[in-house]
């Protein structure tokens, strides 16, 4: 137990530090007059090092540094490199929709439905979107919740239950005693310490053994370990390409990291968002997807692959320094749970009762807010009870649902003026069914992820309807 005092330290000084910095910086922005507002997005004040942090902080999770790299320990360097795909993340976001984003800032959308919303004032796109985002999002918050957990047990010793206990209160600390920008500057302040800890880590492995003696006993254990398509030639060439969509491409339909441009500062914060972002997503996908496979050098014989990182944690230090190192990955996973924590209570509070209840006022609006997070985390936490082996395929199918349903909407929103409510609505519809229905039925047919064949089909149906509606309805 004593190896959770320094991160505990830590996740209540980071708590005090970033509400004590967001609350110096809260009173500059035109935004502080509207307290629900100020509670929801925070007003324009991202910088580029702080957008490139807080995107790349958010999209980083539990799957990144638990499930990828137990994927990692089990399949090889081919996981490693299909990870690396997801590297241009950040010049796509903020160089193809940033600008156009930027251009809208004078609306002071409050969430990314909002904007939906006054684009295509189409109520029942709307509602699917609602549905669609806070369904999404407490899936894979459970999985962060799986992550925490497994961290907090597997550096500790504590069982699973108190650790996924301790990691919820953790976030419920978090999440319910700061808004948007509180979030955001927690965001920051932990991708600085994700992204040490990493390097420690990464370091210390490398001091067991040099780099070709630890591959050397990969190899050992398994040959096609190394190879580029990973054991049994399971990340073939059709799995690479559809996961460039999934983890790359579909990434600009992922409202935890879109609501972000909401608040960015000004076009320059936009260009050394992408390069900082480049840059810092580069080392935050390498080196613990690295830190999995050479994992299996040193422990060959986990039964659990997800375990890989605590376990290396655990057994290449103290207990003290354990438990400092302790805080890089749950900075990982606390800094995408409390961002989706937060958007998903939001989406229900402001895009859902707000609209049906318009005379609730700014107070009432914050603190149904917070019930509302307190509701996710229950139903989150109850899913997180009984966790899978390994929680990378739960978060990439989560990944793939909420960009089946926002990718092209939000595309054609922002580049294509004349497409209608009812063709996104289409759109939004076709992909969620047939995404779901390849998930469940048939989720990798012909080594394919379910997202290509269902952002295809959205993409047809969307098009088709803009053919076939009279112009005169469109206007």
């Amino acid at each position: 137990m004593t190896n959770l005092l320094p991160v505990l330290i830590y996740l209540i000084l980071s708590l005090v530090i970033t509400r004590w910095w967001s609350s110096r910086t809260s009173d500059t922005d035109s935004l502080h007059q509207d307290k629900a507002k100020r509670f929801f997005i925070g007003g324009s004040f991202l910088n580029g090092p702080m957008l490139a942090l807080t995107l790349v902080s958010t999209y980083t999770s539990a799957s990144s540094f638990i499930g990828g790299p137990g994927a990692a320990y089990q399949m090889g360097l081919g996981w490693v490199w299909l990870a690396l795909i997801q590297v241009p993340v950040a010049v796509l976001t903020l160089g193809v929709l940033g600008p156009k984003f930027l251009a809208m800032r004078e609306q002071q959308h409050a969430t990314l439905i909002e904007w939906l919303d006054s684009r295509f004032q189409h109520a029942w796109l709307s509602r699917l979107a609602i549905a669609s985002l806070v369904m999404g999002f407490i899936a894979m918050i459970a999985v962060q919740f799986i992550g925490g957990a497994r961290l907090f047990s597997g550096v500790s010793g504590i069982s699973y239950e108190i650790g996924l206990g301790l990691f919820v209160l953790t976030v419920l600390a978090y999440t319910l005693t700061g808004g948007f920008r509180a979030v955001v500057l927690t965001d920051v302040l932990q991708g600085v310490v994700m992204l040490a800890g990493l390097i420690l880590l990464f370091v210390t492995i490398l001091s067991q053994g040099t780099l070709p003696e630890l591959m050397a006993k990969v190899n050992d254990h398994s040959p096609e370990m190394l190879s580029p398509h990973g054991v049994n030639d399971y990340l073939g060439w059709p799995m690479m390409l559809s996961f460039w969509v999934l983890i790359c491409f579909g990434t600009m339909g992922l409202p935890h990291t879109l609501v972000r441009l909401l608040a960015v500062k000004d076009r320059h914060s936009l260009k050394r968002g992408m390069v900082w972002g480049t840059i810092i997503c580069f080392l935050m996908t390498l080196l613990p997807h690295l830190c999995g496979v050479l994992g299996r050098a040193i422990y060959p014989d986990l039964s659990v692959p997800d375990e890989i990182m605590p376990r290396l944690i655990s057994g290449l230090f103290t207990p003290f320094w354990a438990g400092v190192l302790l805080a890089a990955p749950i900075a990982a996973v606390m800094s995408s749970v409390d961002s989706m924590l937060l958007q998903s209570a939001v989406s229900l509070v402001r895009d859902g009762v707000v609209k049906r209840c318009p005379n609730l006022n700014a107070l009432q609006q914050v603190k149904l807010t917070r019930v509302s997070m307190l509701l996710i985390t229950t139903v989150a936490t109850y899913w997180a009870i009984k966790p899978p082996e390994m929680i990378v395929w739960i978060n990439l199918a989560a990944f793939g649902a909420l960009q089946a349903v926002f990718l092209w909407p939000i595309i054609a929103g922002v580049f294509w003026k004349n497409i209608n409510g009812n063709s996104a609505f289409l759109a939004m519809i076709s992909g969620l069914l047939s995404y779901l229905s390849l998930q469940l039925n048939a989720p990798l047919i012909w080594h394919v992820h379910p997202i290509v064949p269902a952002l295809v089909l959205s993409l047809f149906v969307m098009l088709l309807s803009h053919a076939i509606i009279p112009i005169s309805i469109r206007k």
